[in-house]
């Protein structure tokens, strides 16, 4: 029999060389992907309101990185976007903290740790947790994610790029490029990161600088120039009621996430909604499963996210019949 494959992250360089691998082919579905020492993701504000305080208007879009890092867990780990389904031990290891310095604030925090719970629970085989999480790290922790951001703000604004990109960052964009086509549910990470990136630099005043992994990335004055006024970011809402499943998708793969197509009754509103097998007890799947079947009616608890232009994502939290149903199975 032969050895299991194990590969450790324990640094940027190693990550990066991991996902060229994986990426490649070269890394067995049936590795063992652990995390030591990586990704840390640290944020420095420089500024004449970040001398030992945290001005309360950058705090927004750091609590919706927060939420993000919550919802990258729990598609990766619970393959839902309800974060109702972490865990208080989850929510400790993914927390931000924020370490203050005379003339700076630096907000740091380890995933390490978590992505290794996430490697211990997903359905996903060693390549494609290796590819998902060193992606997101990438994204988020190192200066060439945020120059492809920065890169990108300033060709949409019709400038020529200030980004210097050395060859070996180059080749690493296409790494994170080739994953986001490999992957695309990576892409819903992308989007929400690059907004995070945009609201916090538009929040900086003119003097403030943002440093990622000790590398400078924007001003205040630079960010006023080239960065859009964010989209208005989702809200949380809950569409609970009587609905008619209409189609369901079952997943490829055993344990992945059921995706169907519902019109509640009540207002003929329609939306795709996903539903996790591990936020569902057996019998709720068994409803799911019988609804999908053939035209009847189920009361659902929905958790969903609205944005400017509509839902943005909606999750399954329960599914029982009708009180009045003969098919009553609660």
């Amino acid at each position: 029999m032969a050895a299991v494959e194990k590969i450790t992250i324990k640094n940027e360089q190693e990550a990066w060389t991991a996902l060229q691998q994986a990426l490649a082919g070269e890394i067995s579905e049936t590795a063992q992907i652990s995390f030591e020492g990586w990704p840390v993701f640290r944020l420095t504000i420089k500024g004449e309101d970040f001398n030992g305080t945290v001005p309360t208007r950058v705090m927004p879009p750091i609590l919706e990185l927060q939420k993000e890092i919550y919802r990258i867990y729990c598609r990766a780990k619970y393959q839902t976007e309800d974060t109702r389904a972490l865990k208080q031990d989850d929510r400790d290891q993914l927390e931000l903290v924020v370490v203050i310095e005379k003339g700076s604030t630096e907000f740091i925090t380890e995933l390490g740790k978590a992505l290794n719970e996430i490697v211990k629970s997903s359905k996903m085989d060693g390549k494609q947790v290796l590819i998902l999480l060193v992606s997101v790290g990438a994204m988020l922790t190192t200066s060439v994610g945020w120059k492809d951001w920065l890169q990108t703000k300033e060709r949409l604004h019709g400038e020529e790029t200030t980004v210097t990109l050395s060859q070996e960052e180059t080749k690493r964009l296409e790494m994170v490029t080739k994953a986001l086509t490999q992957q695309p549910e990576l892409k819903k990470t992308h989007e929400a990161l690059d907004d995070f990136k945009s609201d916090l630099s538009k929040r900086l005043k003119a003097e403030d600088n943002i440093k990622i992994a000790d590398q400078p990335i924007i001003t205040g004055a630079r960010a006023a120039e080239i960065v859009p006024t964010p989209r208005v970011q989702a809200k949380e809402i809950r569409l609970d009621g009587e609905f008619e499943i209409n189609e369901v998708k079952f997943p490829k793969v055993f344990g992945g996430t059921y995706r169907f197509a519902v019109t509640r009754i009540a207002d003929g509103r329609q939306l795709m909604v996903d539903a996790a097998p591990g936020v569902l007890s057996e019998q709720q799947i068994s409803i799911l499963k019988d609804g999908a079947f053939g035209i009847k009616h189920v009361i659902m608890e929905i958790n969903a996210r609205e944005g400017r232009s509509g839902i943005t994502g909606a999750n399954l939290v329960s599914i029982s019949w009708p009180k009045a149903d003969s098919n009553d199975d609660e």
